[in-house]
């Protein structure tokens, strides 16, 4: 097993990365999710990259309980094919959609700002109340002498603070909430075969107890000891008119046998096309009873479009040869 603490040290900055290889298919993400738990208000700032042919995509994505639909939630932007300069800095950088991000202290540090006309004017703080956890491997689908091991995925929760303008109403933020960045390849013909698997799952009360994850590749966070997943499980019930996840339960054991149970409940949802892939996601912001203490996260609910279409027609009784073909679906 490795040691993602150990890891983390490979990360001098966190700047954008040059391409590993000359492959089109490369691929770097930066993440930041927050949300304001009285107002049921969640919100993602997701971008992408593909540095071999000069393209960037993503944007802002503002959900609550008025609808679950990204045509129908209270904000909404997702640009694609967008041109990526040349000359990029994260130290101060404003994509081409307009929304600016500075690294004001690398891996501990980040600040937000971004406006639209009257609709939205968003000013916000992350700051690291964890080490990253980066998960590192030889990159997939490239040559046998290109299998070097570098950061693929980092994880970090911190804590964001600030102010949301939005459509004349002001939303403090005020919350414990996960980043996480990527490099890698991402074909979408190579994409998630399964559905209603998915174990991107985040969990934090406080500095000192969070989980992140269910089983292997995940963290527990205990009286500010974290330690790595070994197994786990996650069990999601759904609405049955639209399919989405209304209440998880999240089970996992750490390496030093310390458990965890943590049943959520999704108190708002969006639903969005997963950029890049034929692919869809339900991310829900969850309010968690963790082992008897209240706490708020997200989850991820990803799902290949061909596996949903096929999970949702055979719920509502009509025939469909996919059905079952791409793994569990719960």
């Amino acid at each position: 097993m490795r040691d993602q603490e150990a890891d983390s040290a490979l990360l001098v900055d966190d700047d954008f990365y040059d391409p590993e290889t000359k492959e089109w298919w490369e691929h770097e993400t930066l993440w930041f999710w927050w949300f304001n738990a009285e107002r049921r208000l969640g919100a993602w700032h997701y971008h992408y990259l593909r540095p071999n042919i000069g393209v960037t995509g993503g944007g802002l994505f503002i959900f609550d309980d008025t609808a679950w639909s990204h045509l129908e939630v209270p904000y909404y932007f997702n640009w694609s094919n967008m041109p990526l300069p040349a000359e990029r800095s994260l130290r101060d950088f404003t994509f081409p959609e307009g929304e600016r991000f500075e690294m004001v202290d690398p891996l501990r540090h980040y600040r937000i700002t971004y406006r639209d006309r009257d609709s939205i004017d968003l000013s916000l703080d992350w700051r690291a109340v964890t080490n990253p956890w980066v998960r590192v491997s030889a990159q997939p689908h490239t040559r046998a002498g290109d299998q070097s091991e570098k950061p693929r995925h980092l994880d970090q929760f911190g804590r964001v603070t600030g102010t949301l303008q939005l459509h004349g109403e002001t939303i403090p933020v005020d919350c414990y909430a996960m980043r996480d960045r990527s490099w890698w390849h991402l074909r979408p013909e190579l994409w998630k075969r399964g559905g209603g698997t998915s174990t991107y799952i985040t969990c934090m009360s406080d500095p000192e107890t969070a989980f992140f994850g269910a089983g292997q590749g995940g963290f527990l966070l205990l009286d500010g000891v974290r330690r790595p997943l070994v197994s786990g499980s996650v069990r999601r019930e759904r609405d049955p008119e639209w399919g989405f996840m209304t209440r998880i339960i999240v089970t996992g054991t750490d390496s030093e046998g310390r458990s965890f149970e943590a049943v959520g409940e999704s108190v708002s949802r969006m639903v969005i096309p997963i950029s890049g892939v034929a692919g869809i996601c339900w991310q829900s912001l969850v309010r968690y009873d963790f082992n008897g203490v209240e706490a708020f996260g997200d989850d991820q609910d990803a799902w290949p479009l061909n596996t949903w279409a096929a999970f949702r027609r055979t719920q509502k009784g009509l025939p469909d040869g996919r059905a079952g073909r791409f793994g569990p679906i719960d």
